[in-house]
């Protein structure tokens, strides 16, 4: 006769299973939404399943406390973040070091990447671009991997570019100037067109049409009034700040070139191949890195189609003489 008998250590070890799995799954959706190809009924299904026990929630703030604090790594360069080598060898070297390595790209772009869904009002994947429009009519067209808050109150129509490019048609409203805000500073005008692109080291602002000015630093509250002094921009005009310095004079741009994406192309004239491949690299979920720094500063030209971005960061190194790797949703080594 067969004897069925659960001892504490069998129900031990089922609980530690059950919350190996949330914890499991807690790196999957981390994972995914690192990825930058998270769709709104993806995310939709990622609340519902931390909803869903006190297990998941519980794996998810153990999770994202651990991304959070390692999110320093993200303004590291590259080569900082390399492991050292050593000196295993065969199937299971590979599988060990691969996975150290996939883990330690998800680190890098998983915790910004997780405050920015949670204060993103409207926000676009890698490779995605999307149109909204606002509630005083306002036209806003989003670029690649790009979020955006909103916060429109009587007399406030104030919006927070968190990450990515965004050009604005902005309707004239009688209650008052439209803002952007971007790292520090404060775009505003009261009719136009600009479009602003924020990186976490600097914000470019270009003019297309209207007329638009630029503080920074702005006030800690962005809906505040500045009391720095505005640059005025023009159309066909750019200027550029980094956080808390001062916007750079503005220069004439070539608004066809600058806003390129727009017709879903990215035009290279003269550009360092490092920038471009980082600029091509917007338009890819995985992170690019340039394994070979010598060829870093040749000048190229060449224009691609964003819509087939990994096949032109593809062509754009054979230019140089170099191949590609992919690791799906992961990194595209170049070298």
């Amino acid at each position: 006769m067969n004897t069925i008998c659960e001892t504490m250590d069998d129900r031990v070890e089922r609980g530690e299973g059950i919350r190996d799995k949330a914890g499991m799954d807690a790196r999957d959706w981390v994972a995914r939404i690192s990825s930058g190809t998270m769709s709104d009924a993806e995310l939709d299904r990622f609340k519902a399943w931390r909803a869903a026990s006190p297990e998941n929630d519980a794996a998810f703030l153990r999770e994202r406390a651990f991304w959070q604090e390692l999110g320093a790594l993200d303004a590291r360069p590259p080569l900082e973040r390399r492991p050292p080598r050593q000196a295993h060898s065969g199937r299971r070297a590979f599988l060990v070091g691969g996975s150290a390595a996939i883990a330690a790209s998800a680190v890098v772009v998983a915790a910004p990447r997780l405050r920015l869904l949670w204060d993103a009002d409207h926000r676009t994947a890698a490779g995605e671009q999307r149109e909204v429009s606002l509630p005083d009519g306002t036209r806003v067209a989003l670029n690649t991997d790009s979020a955006l808050a909103v916060r429109y109150e009587p007399g406030l129509r104030l919006v927070a570019l968190l990450r990515g490019e965004a050009l604005f048609d902005v309707k004239a409203d009688g209650a008052g100037p439209f803002r952007v805000a971007a790292q520090d500073g404060i775009t505003s005008t009261d009719w136009g067109s600009f479009a602003v692109r924020a990186t976490d080291d600097e914000v470019a602002v270009t003019v297309t049409a209207g007329r638009t000015s630029v503080v920074s630093p702005g006030p800690s509250d962005p809906a505040a009034v500045p009391r720095t002094k505005a640059i005025e921009i023009d159309p066909a005009q750019q200027t550029r700040y980094r956080p808390g310095g001062l916007p750079l004079p503005a220069v004439a741009v070539d608004l066809g070139q600058e806003l390129a994406w727009r017709t879903g192309r990215v035009i290279f004239d003269g550009r360092p191949f490092a920038e471009a491949l980082a600029e091509l690299g917007r338009y890819v979920p995985e992170r690019i890195v340039l394994a070979d720094r010598d060829r870093a500063r040749d000048p190229v030209s060449a224009v691609f189609s964003i819509r087939e971005a990994g096949a032109a960061i593809a062509a754009l190194a054979e230019t140089q003489g170099l191949a590609t790797r992919r690791i799906p949703g992961i990194m595209i080594v170049v070298g």
